[in-house]
């Protein structure tokens, strides 16, 4: 049954329903994925290295030194060789971009106010052999990372302008002209990207985005002499099948981006589409163009089309000549979108090898406009979410969110995709997000759930909602031409539902149509990792927008993107910003404006007021009153200190902090909601002083913090999405509810969970204070508390295991019972006077010689530990603690044991213990008893079940029956004995006993097993485990032979050197049985002998085990002899004035 999880109206942060450990679950499923991706790609890479040995002769576009020549005097090497064996060519995809893409909005003086130039982040440029790196426009920016030192490209040259250009030539200024590059030339490109690619954890300093403007030689291709077919006959004669092919290159490139989730991966379309060859075989274009590393579906394939400089209409967009086209062979969306490509002015080499400048054309030039423009969005998102980037899959999301309509149709199409690419309205969707009527989020889709909210739209404004997400790899097909295998694994859906139940579906093409596909918002779309919703004339009613996915996700899990935007009747009616300088009141009017460091709006803000403090300085704001907010918003560089003085603020939205530092003092926040909704609370590095963070009501989702101030949860839900948290305070009120992806929550002074809070349990709470509280009347218990300094008196039980560290415990309750006690260097665990903790699990003890720890109590204290276990502990001083369970618990130097009972005081190496395991618990199987005891052991006394007996260390022995059996191992010494029994509970056994062949003395297991285990006197020979063993001592032999996980052992086979000194005792009226015996034999001597008679049993070292001495005084004597306790062959000699007799028995 599908889980669903719902959040209504204004922030529209999924909360999830689900308990907070599932959302754990999905975060280690999703790292797991990763994990695994990870080895299927460094597996696939071995598929691209360049042939070793490749017969250039059989491939007529191979030059005499199997060079490919390029058209500008380059030649490209054989980069790999394709699923049909045929080699892989790289080649340049050549032929005002700044203002086609609305970059020029972002940089400084655009319309925006932003002033972005990508400086201190860094972008990656793949291309052909190397850019000019001492070129004036770059000023030192560029690094040849690969350490390429081949010819210059003046490709290279030009696609790096474009992106990061200084523009000491205006007219050549790239999108990011002060971000850092570095170039790679493409040999290898994907062992590379993986190398350098931007990592959170591993690689910080990496490349965010990378451009890729070339491709595989595909088709035609117009040279010097003529038309040239590069395309492979053996897989078709007339098309070459690598157009729209989802191949083995492809499908890395989608592995690497799965395992590098914040990274962007920009590839150009190509420009193949216009090549129609000399008509011996079928034109390119113009669908079905695009190459196999444009198909990739995690990266962002760009098309080519003309500058567009005023932009009204989707007709401005003019595609350009060459820019290829979709579909893919499975029918997906593809270019993604479309930017500059036609006569973009850049960076260049002169002839002479000079600095220059060039006009070019391509998707070359295109995608280049859109890495910078793009590589923009991400400096903003940073700078406005605290230095975190998105998801690549996010900034696709908004980038396909935000495309100006293009083409001739309403939606994507196979010619322009989404679109022509926009920075300058999704940095919009950036700077206005306010959580209601747009924003961006990022979440994970667990297998079988599904994901809602809802919204109540104004009516007038229109709906869109994009989802993306990184979808594993598809498995390429064998080469052919067109195959229609879906390369989609997992297929989320979105759809919006309104308050009548009308279905509006995500946009789809038929792929059948080609060129001539136009955008349907009518079915389901099964192709493409992502969809799209828009609902262009919405009614005022509420909507409800839904995630979900088909069939079972791979990996079990997804993570994905949404952004949305609408307009939303409870959303904030008005935007102010703070224009008060320095310092000056909340509760003013005149410092508060409609703009953004415009002139005064003369009102002051109220419950349905969004803001915004984005200036500079450091703003110093106090209130004369209590004032309210729909939602505060801090970005930019400015520091902001807000003193309450006393007073509250009531905010019924988000709180985010994204500027440098914020400081608030004295007085309460009051985040209240009416609704069933979840409001986001970003607070960054803000500090408090004296201030109560109280959630009142409705639900809140917190996603950044330092050290919060008192935190106090009353009728409300609080969503921790942090690892770790840290309070002055936390309190939670009856109807609270903490849930969660934090692993640890810190405290300075007291926590209490009252009666009918609902709280996660897989968290450690850690008291990081001075003196503080403990209590927990909740029905929830916390994984762990940890009082890590300071004072912390425990008032109820409620946690699963405590640690004691540099800290005191005082237990001020009767009674409390852990899993575990952990006590740390200069611990004190203080069980107040009469006060009883119960250990189910485990004690812990770090305590040294300089720092010793303790456990007291006022008059008599109790520590219960009933699991059967041997402790050692030095430097544990006890005092008034007496100690109950069968634990045995050893306090060896640097420790004292005062008025306490049950602690040991020895040498830890001298304290017995007995422990055994036990392996093949099968009827009819020697069951193996592997002592584990310690100690100082003189001999080993084992009582199986009464069954029998033994005094080997590790002996075996055979169950007749199944059943459950008390096995006791006792282990002595000379100061005493200590016992210990397991229940052994024995099955059945399917295994045929085997039987021993004797040959000589080479003994052989008649029946066949996996392996083999041969005994001697019932313990284990070395070494002895192939099918037959040559006999070298008298004894009692068996063989076991095994399964998986049984063993089944033959009945004894005896070998004995002494045959020729055994007659036959009846022959004198002797009569011994039964043989073998397990514990007696029977002696009868009926003859006409009377005298003295002695009888011995000896082993077959010489040792007398047993002598008995009687005296025959009648015709008939009955004896019964006990045998020894070991099993095995044995002697018994009996003996008269003048006749010694010999009879071999053995003790089974």
């Amino acid at each position: 049954m599908r889980q669903t999880m719902r959040l209504l109206l204004t922030l529209f942060v999924f909360l999830f329903s689900l308990v907070a450990n599932a959302q754990d679950s999905k975060q280690n499923l999703l790292r797991a994925a990763r994990e695994q991706v990870k080895s299927d790609l460094q597996r696939h890479l071995d598929l691209l290295r360049p042939p070793v040995g490749l017969d250039r002769s059989s491939y007529h576009f191979l030059n005499s030194q199997g060079l490919f020549p390029l058209e500008d005097g380059h030649t490209s090497k054989v980069q790999y060789l394709d699923q049909s064996g045929f080699p892989v060519v790289y080649a340049p995809h050549n032929l005002n971009a700044a203002k086609t893409t609305g970059a020029d909005q972002l940089q400084p003086g655009g319309s925006l106010g932003l002033n972005l130039t990508g400086k201190g982040f860094t972008v990656g440029i793949f291309d052909q052999t190397r850019p000019k790196p001492d070129h004036v426009e770059f000023q030192s920016r560029l690094t040849q990372v690969d350490g390429s030192t081949e010819e210059l490209s003046t490709h290279a040259t030009h696609v790096t302008g474009t992106i990061l250009a200084a523009g000491i030539n205006p007219q050549a200024k790239g999108m990011a002209y002060e971000s850092t590059g570095w170039s790679f030339n493409w040999e290898s490109d994907i062992s590379k990207m993986n190398a350098n690619a931007y990592d959170p954890e591993t690689k910080s300093n990496g490349m965010l985005i990378s451009n890729h403007s070339y491709g595989v030689v595909l088709g035609w291709r117009n040279t010097e002499s003529g038309w040239e077919w590069v395309g492979n006959p053996s897989v078709d004669e007339n098309k070459d099948y690598r157009f729209g092919f989802y191949s083995t290159k492809s499908q890395s490139i989608d592995e690497l981006l799965f395992t590098k989730p914040y990274y962007s991966v920009v590839w150009s379309a190509g420009n193949d589409r216009n090549d129609t060859g000399d008509g011996t075989r079928d034109p390119d274009g113009p669908e079905d163009t695009i190459g196999p590393e444009g198909v990739a579906k995690n990266n962002i394939t760009i098309g080519a089309v003309e500058k567009v400089i005023d932009y009204t209409q989707a007709s401005d967009v003019k595609m350009s000549t060459f820019s290829a086209w979709g579909p893919t062979d499975d029918g997906r969306i593809k270019p993604d979108l479309v930017a500059m490509g036609v006569g973009v002015f850049s960076s260049s080499i002169t002839s002479t090898g000079a600095d220059g400048y060039a006009s070019q054309s391509g998707t070359s030039m295109a995608a280049p406009n859109a890495t910078g423009s793009l590589f923009l969005l991400q400096q903003l998102y940073a700078e406005r979410n605290s230095g975190r980037f998105m998801l690549s899959s996010a900034l696709k999301a908004l980038a396909i969110q935000t495309a100006k309509e293009a083409g001739p149709a309403a939606g994507p199409d196979y010619m322009y995709g989404w679109g022509l690419l926009d920075v300058a309205a999704a940095a919009k969707i950036i700077l206005n997000e306010d959580g209601s009527s747009s924003f961006i989020r990022e979440e994970i889709l667990g297998n079988d759930e599904v994901q809602e909210f809802e919204f109540v739209s104004d009516g007038v404004t229109p709906i869109k909602a994009t989802i993306a997400w990184t979808d594993p790899a598809g498995t390429p097909t064998a080469a052919s031409l067109n195959p229609t295998d879906l390369m989609l694994v997992n297929d989320l859906d979105l759809r919006i539902f309104d308050e009548d139940g009308k279905e509006y579906f995500p946009w789809t093409l038929n792929p059948a149509q080609l060129a001539g596909a136009r955008g349907d918002r009518t079915k389901d779309n099964f192709r493409d990792n992502v969809e799209q919703v828009w609902i262009p004339s919405p009614s005022a009613k509420k909507y409800t927008i839904q995630v979900s996915h088909k069939g079972d996700l791979k990996f079990d899990v997804q993570q994905y993107s949404i952004v949305f935007t609408a307009g939303v009747l409870d959303g904030a009616d008005e935007t102010l910003y703070w224009i008060g300088g320095e310092s000056g009141s909340w509760n003013s009017a005149a410092n508060w404006s409609l703009t953004s460091g415009g002139s005064s709006a003369g009102k002051v803000p109220g419950e349905s007021t969004r803001v915004v403090f984005d200036g500079d300085g450091s703003p110093e704001i106090s209130f004369s009153a209590n004032a309210s907010a729909f939602s505060v918003n801090l970005f930019g560089d400015q520091t902001v200190a807000l003193n309450l003085n006393g007073k509250d603020i009531k905010v019924y939205n988000g709180f985010r902090v994204n500027n440098q530092v914020t400081q608030i003092s004295n007085g309460r926040i009051i985040f209240e909601n009416s609704g069933s909704n979840s409001q986001l609370v970003e607070l960054g590095q803000t500090t408090f002083d004296e201030v109560r963070l109280l959630f009142n009501s409705g639900e809140w989702k917190l996603i950044s913090a330092d050290v919060l101030g008192d935190v106090l949860v009353d009728n409300a839900v609080l969503d921790i999405e942090l690892s770790d948290v840290k309070s002055q305070s936390f309190t939670l009120n009856s109807n609270a509810t903490l849930i969660g992806n934090f692993e640890s929550l810190a405290f300075m002074t007291d926590f209490n969970s009252k009666s009918g809070a609902e709280l996660k349990d897989d968290f450690e709470l850690i008291f990081d204070g001075e003196t503080g509280d403990f209590s927990n009347s909740s029905d929830s218990e916390i994984n762990a508390l940890s009082i890590s300094s300071g004072t912390l008196s425990v008032l109820t039980d409620g946690f699963k295991n405590l640690k004691i560290e540099q800290a005191r415990m005082n237990l001020g309750v009767a009674a409390i019972s852990v899993n575990s006690l952990s006590l740390g260097v200069g611990a004190t665990l203080n069980l107040g006077s009469t006060g009883k903790i119960t250990v189910n699990q485990e004690i812990t003890s770090s305590a040294t010689s300089s720092n010793g720890s303790q456990i007291i109590a006022g008059s008599k204290g109790t520590v219960i530990h009933d699991i059967y276990r041997k402790y050692c502990f030095e430097n544990l001083n006890i005092s008034n603690v007496d100690l109950q369970g069968d634990a045995i618990v050893n306090l060896g130097t640097g420790a004292t044991i005062t008025n306490s009972s049950g602690w040991l005081s020895q040498e830890c190496d001298a304290v017995l213990f007995a422990n055994f395991d036990v392996s093949y618990t099968c009827v009819g199987a020697a069951v193996d008893f592997e002592n584990l005891s310690e100690g100082e052991i003189t001999s080993y006394s084992w009582d199986f079940a009464g069954l029998g007996s033994s005094t080997l260390e590790n002996p075996f022995f055979v169950f007749g029956s199944p059943g459950t059996y008390n096995v006791e191992l006792t282990v002595i010494n000379q100061s005493g004995s200590t016992s210990y029994t397991q229940e052994v509970v024995v099955a059945d056994n399917s295994l045929t006993q085997p039987i021993i062949v004797a040959n000589g003395t080479t003994l052989t297991s008649q029946q066949p097993g996996d392996s083999y285990q041969w005994y001697l006197n019932g313990e284990k020979i070395a070494g002895a485990t192939t099918r037959s063993f040559s006999a070298t001592n008298d004894g009692s032999y068996q063989v076991a032979i095994f399964s998986e996980a049984c063993n089944r052992v033959s009945e004894p086979v005896v070998i004995s050197a002494i045959p020729d000194q055994e007659v036959e005792l009846s022959r004198f009226g002797i009569f011994v049985g039964p043989i073998p015996s397990d514990d007696q034999i029977n002696i009868t001597v009926n003859n006409e002998y009377l005298g003295p008679i002695e009888f011995s049993i000896i082993d077959l070292s010489g040792k007398v085990m047993s002598l008995t001495e009687v005296g025959k005084n009648s015709e008939r004597l009955d004896l019964k002899m006990s045998l020894p306790i070991n099993r095995g062959l044995y002697i018994l000699r009996i003996k008269t004035n003048n006749l010694t007799l010999h009879k071999k028995v053995l003790k089974q």
